[in-house]
């Protein structure tokens, strides 16, 4: 799934970015502006677009400025389901949430990183979690942590399409990334969106 336009999961054209451009704003935005805020496609393809849509009336338009302004119609039957499907990435994050603060073991921190963190990921991106394990796991403990972490796996993928990429490290493993300037910890220090447990900023702090 494109995180970063999940309405391209069920229609893969121009007209996706233009609508979660507008569901993103009630401010409305001038097709320039879309065009901008969209990053893809040209200006005169999103200028088509929005005439299709005004034309279908899921989008209305001011003409009293000097330039158009567009705005998507929230009264529009479609409208809600054009909203759902634009927060996409934050269900995702919810869900990942809510599933490791079930876990019967918990992690000492868990987060998310990389182009899901960034708001940037695509079809071909991983979502990568980082994971934090308990200093002392039973046998028993074990076994329930690699469960946990193979499940949270695979219903990532089944959410998604998208493969997870899980980072499961110890504290001094951590520490010893830290020390040693992995570049995943400046990734971990500079975006990683927190899930659960300890700040990782703290973790690494003491780590060191």
């Amino acid at each position: 799934m494109d995180l970063s336009f999940p309405l391209a999961t069920i229609t893969p054209t121009l007209d996706a970015g233009v609508l979660q451009v507008l569901a993103a704003t009630t401010a409305g935005c001038t097709a320039a502006e879309v065009h901008r805020r969209l990053g893809r496609g040209s200006d005169e393809g999103v200028r088509k677009v929005l005439a299709r849509l005004v034309n279908q009336g899921v989008v209305l338009v001011e003409t009293h400025a000097r330039y158009p302004v567009y705005h998507l119609n929230r009264e529009h039957l479609a409208a809600p389901h054009i909203e759902g499907l634009s927060r996409l990435r934050a269900d995702l994050i919810d869900r990942i949430r809510s599933e490791v603060s079930d876990w019967g073991v918990e992690p000492i921190h868990a987060g998310l990183f990389g182009s899901v963190a960034r708001g940037t990921a695509n079809l071909d991106s991983d979502i990568d979690v980082l994971l934090v394990r308990p200093k002392k796991l039973t046998p028993d403990e074990e076994g329930v942590w690699l469960e946990q972490t193979d499940r949270l796996d695979r219903h990532i993928q089944a959410w998604t399409g998208n493969t997870a990429q899980i980072i499961d490290v110890t504290q001094a493993t951590l520490g010893r990334m830290a020390r040693e300037a992995d570049p995943l910890v400046d990734s971990w220090r500079a975006e990683e969106i927190p899930l659960f447990g300890e700040r990782i900023l703290d973790l690494l702090r003491r780590a060191r």
